[in-house]
């Protein structure tokens, strides 16, 4: 069951994968902290912000925040996902989570008729397999760069993918809103204070998207 789920999110996965391996190499970082910090991080967008912040002359303070940032959507996953935990041994409570990320979340959402003690096997096989999945791609990315042709838009990559990531999302009043706002005020602190562009668009962007209003209440 795990393994099938995991089938379905493979695509999109090595995908980013190779695209994050890539970044890390083009930018110049160290192969390993690349490939442990796939499997630290565990969080593709997060690790890449980082790391691109961090090629650009950033504070490691100040990348590792733009990181948490943009990590932030897992507190909304775990919220929605604290029955799932509650009942579980507490062990499995402090350490699973780990496991916690877009993919990992979409797939047990799916399976929400399984029972506790089937659903923490499910889990903690569902999170193996993705792992083993994302880093394996992020290491096949660093090994392919350097047989890609020395090209400075190899460097727009990951700013490329963001980019893919964000379009489909665009279909509500607040995405559009947290997009719009986010992006200008990203540009705008970024040519003044660069280490701080990231961050700020990022509080922006909530904040735009919190202001808008609820349709529901609408007469």
């Amino acid at each position: 069951m795990a393994a099938a789920d995991t089938l379905t999110v493979c695509s999109g996965m090595i995908c980013f994968g190779l695209v994050l391996g890539i970044t890390v190499e083009t930018l110049g970082r160290d192969e390993l902290s690349g490939i442990i910090g796939a499997a630290v991080v565990y969080g593709g967008s997060a690790q890449l912000t980082t790391v691109t912040l961090l090629s650009h002359g950033s504070a490691l303070v100040l990348a590792v925040l733009s990181g948490v940032v943009v990590n932030l959507r897992l507190l909304l996953y775990s919220a929605a996902m604290g029955d799932r935990f509650a009942g579980q041994p507490r062990a499995f409570r402090w350490l699973a989570p780990y496991l916690l990320i877009d993919q990992t979340f979409l797939m047990a959402e799916g399976r929400r008729e399984l029972p506790a003690e089937v659903f923490r096997r499910y889990w903690l096989w569902l999170g193996g397999f993705v792992l083993c999945v994302w880093t394996s791609s992020v290491a096949a990315g660093e090994l392919l760069a350097p047989a890609l042709p020395s090209l400075p838009h190899l460097t727009l990559v990951c700013t490329a993918m963001f980019l893919g990531l964000l379009l489909p999302r665009l279909v509500t009043r607040p995405a559009i809103a947290a997009a719009v706002v986010g992006g200008l005020t990203a540009g705008v602190v970024s040519a003044m204070l660069p280490a701080l562009g990231i961050v700020a668009g990022a509080v922006a962007g909530v904040a735009a998207a919190c202001l808008q209003p609820d349709p529901s209440t609408r007469s």
